[in-house]
């Protein structure tokens, strides 16, 4: 009796599909890397890059208890703002006496005024007798010192009334300096201090960035530099907004590279970047985005190769 092995069918569907699925890829991947190719013979591009502003950071001219704060982070602030108050009581008390000084000193010149004028007139009237042999020397002598020594007292009265107001003009300012304005309108960026801590001349006490004025600073590599020029248009990706692309142009190349990280050991060579300044042609209102534009945000460009 014969037996007969009956052979299975081969199934193709799987190896179909396989073959259908590596082909997608490959053609995935033939088209990307055009697309990187294409993109690297038309742009320079780097995604060291992020997002500058004008900003103003506030501090005190003089050393004080900060007595107010009228902003909080985050808010918007007009140009010329009075945004923080620096305890002004001393002054105002070294002002007051101050003032009373000059007072002082006014009447005390007004003393010596009065007291010059009336030796002055001693004097021209002994000086006509000793002329006419009228007066003794010693009388003539005792009149002359006697002008001298109120002329003395009379410059002295004005040095006084001089210093007064000096004193007065150097409280006057310390006054104005205790209220501290902003010069630019913007956002309150960051408050390093509070109300009650003592602020040190020149340290920060809070920022301003003006939104309303707004760059990008992308670093290219050394190798590049030489392919962009000043006026070249550029696609700009904020991290923060990938679905919204915007368009820029270099405003300028600075002349300086990047300070490179600190290296420990033996020198090793690498490429240098030079930071470019990018100017927005397109920004849209903050409320018409979903997440306003800041200072400080990450950024990718693409810069068309000048030709």
């Amino acid at each position: 009796m014969s037996s007969e092995v009956t052979k299975k069918p081969v199934r193709k569907g799987p190896r179909v599909v396989a073959n259908i699925i590596v082909t997608a890829v490959l053609v995935a991947g033939c088209f990307y890397g055009y697309l990187k190719i294409s993109d690297m013979i038309k742009y320079v591009s780097t995604d060291d890059a992020s997002i500058k502003s004008e900003q103003y950071k506030m501090s005190s001219r003089l050393m004080g208890r900060i007595s107010r704060i009228d902003v909080e982070e985050g808010d918007m602030v007009q140009a010329r703002s009075e945004l923080v108050f620096i305890d002004d009581r001393d002054l105002r008390a070294q002002e007051t006496q101050a003032q009373s000084a000059l007072v002082l000193a006014r009447k005390n010149l007004e003393l010596s005024r009065i007291n010059l004028e009336r030796s002055r007139s001693d004097y021209n009237r002994i000086l006509g007798l000793y002329n006419n042999n009228a007066a003794t020397k010693e009388s003539y002598d005792h009149a002359a010192s006697a002008l001298n020594s109120a002329q003395a007292q009379y410059d002295v009265g004005l040095a006084q009334v001089d210093a007064s107001r000096a004193q007065i003009g150097v409280i006057e300012t310390q006054l104005q300096n205790s209220v501290i304005s902003t010069p630019l309108g913007g956002t309150v960026n960051t408050i390093s201090l509070t109300e009650g801590d003592i602020a040190q001349p020149g340290q920060t006490i809070l920022t301003v960035n003006d939104l309303d004025d707004i760059w990008i600073i992308a670093n290219i590599k050394e190798t590049e530099i030489s392919r962009i020029k000043v006026g070249a248009e550029v696609e700009i990706t904020v991290d923060a907004l990938r679905k919204t692309p915007f368009k820029g142009q270099v405003e300028e190349i600075y002349a300086g590279i990047v300070p490179p990280a600190f290296q420990i050991g033996e020198f090793t060579k690498t490429t240098q970047r030079i930071p470019v300044r990018i100017g927005f042609s397109d920004t849209p209102d903050g409320d018409a985005l979903d997440t306003r534009l800041l200072p400080g945000m990450s950024a990718e460009v693409k810069v068309a190769r000048s030709r």
